[in-house]
């Protein structure tokens, strides 16, 4: 069972706020196993929660500054856990539809390397496109998309108005569309699992 949040965690905060390795190490020790339990129960693979578990934890040092130690430091880690599986099922997701569609309209298993390169020719392609953006467009666009967080938690990170952040990312998918077209099917397929 996850210990409850105590005044213990609230002092371990307040002292990560301040840049302790050792309140890291401690909060890192009472919670990474339970964290860990969870994110293999969705991902069946060890090495994908392991990953999963150090980005976790690598996101809490990065906004350890902006913590508040009145609130639960639990609750936070688990969802920093459910969005990051969410966006590892998602991009999953994309691919695994992607191969589908190429296997239904091509029954030779020997082609399917080639619409592996497909897919990942196109994941490239608007990669390239993205990294073309204005900076704050293409920063939004990537935690959005990338690291799946909504609208209003890029606001907060950022310092924008959550109109700020909904106008940047309409703009930056609006060109992805542009750029991509819409010649063919499973370019529209792609862009749409990868940006709706």
């Amino acid at each position: 069972m996850v210990p409850e949040y105590t005044d213990q965690d609230r002092l371990l905060v307040s002292q990560l706020k301040e840049g302790s390795k050792d309140a890291f190490q401690l909060l890192f020790n009472r919670y990474a196993p339970r964290i860990f339990a969870f994110a293999l129960s969705y991902l069946k693979r060890r090495e994908d929660a392991e990953e999963l578990l150090q980005e976790i934890f690598l996101r809490l040092w990065e906004i350890r500054a902006t913590l508040d130690d009145s609130k639960n430091i639990k609750s936070l880690l688990f969802k920093i856990c459910i969005n990051l599986i969410y966006d590892f099922i998602r991009r999953k997701n994309i691919e695994q539809a992607y191969l589908a569609f190429a296997g239904n309209n091509d029954q030779s298993n020997a082609d399917s390397t080639w619409h592996e390169v497909i897919y990942h020719d196109m994941l490239m392609q608007m990669n390239r496109l993205v990294e073309t953006m204005p900076d704050q467009r293409r920063l939004i666009f990537r935690l959005s998309k990338e690291d799946g967080l909504s609208n209003d938690e890029i606001a907060i990170r950022l310092q924008l108005s959550k109109r700020t952040v909904e106008n940047q990312l309409y703009r930056a998918i609006s060109y992805l569309r542009e750029r991509i077209g819409q010649s063919s099917l499973p370019v529209l397929l792609f862009f749409y699992l990868h940006c709706n």
